[in-house]
């Protein structure tokens, strides 16, 4: 299905590989490379409650920004310039199982040109969203802002009070998240296994030997070569 990365891949040894050096064992076993399982992060972004901006004498200009990873995206100011914003807008980010990364969300005030205030953050665990697999709606959630948050190991300052924002969040398992280019994917089954149409069959190629290939160097007085199969199927 257009990846190594079986059961059965990494054990598979040539039948006389037993007789090699271990030297050589390396040269004889393929390279396995796993296709990560790719999921799609959906957060609709709703409303924030209760910001307490530094400067209570000029209107906010809020706008939340999202990072996961190498992955950060920033939503556009809230037209509703007030202390409880709204937005309804929808960020949407990739994750890989097993889903060990956190999505860090701030709430940010532009207070001037290049100068703008963290007003709360909130750390949420990938591992704790509830995976989408059909079409009904997943229940908005509330979470708390806070000014100190734990991020790689750093100390938390509880605090009494706390701003919160709204939040639609899951991991949707219903597409296929692409990886390779499109032209030569043949594997475009959803993320979630449950949705997958079952197999028509199992396709195994064995290849045995090879005979009257072209000698192309000599050893120990004796024409020799060095051959690899490659085995394509259709852009594979």
């Amino acid at each position: 299905m257009g990846t190594q990365a079986n059961e059965a891949f990494p054990e598979a040894w040539h039948s006389d590989a037993a007789a090699v050096s271990s030297d050589g064992v390396s040269n004889i076993r393929s390279n396995v490379y796993l296709s990560p399982k790719l999921w799609y992060v959906r957060a609709n972004v709703i409303e924030a409650q209760d910001l307490v901006p530094t400067d209570k004498g000029r209107y906010p200009e809020v706008y939340v920004k999202a990072i996961l990873r190498n992955q950060a995206l920033r939503m556009r100011i809230s037209q509703s310039r007030i202390i409880n914003p709204i937005w309804n807008e929808d960020l949407m980010f990739v994750a890989a199982e097993p889903f060990e990364e956190h999505l860090v969300l701030s709430v940010e005030d532009r207070v001037g040109p290049n100068k703008d205030e963290v007003l709360g953050k909130c750390v949420i665990p990938l591992q704790n969203l509830h995976r989408r697999l059909d079409h009904k709606a997943v229940i908005s959630r509330w979470f708390n802002l806070e000014k100190h948050v734990i991020i790689d190991g750093e100390k938390r300052k509880d605090t009494k009070f706390a701003s919160r924002i709204h939040l639609r969040i899951y991991l949707d398992g219903g597409y296929h998240v692409l990886n390779e280019s499109t032209h030569c994917s043949s594997d475009l089954r959803p993320t979630a296994k449950q949705l997958r149409k079952s197999s028509i069959g199992v396709l195994e190629l064995g290849v045995f030997n090879a005979q009257g290939l072209m000698p192309m160097k000599t050893k120990d007085g004796r024409g020799t070569t060095y051959a690899y199969v490659v085995a394509k199927y259709g852009q594979k």
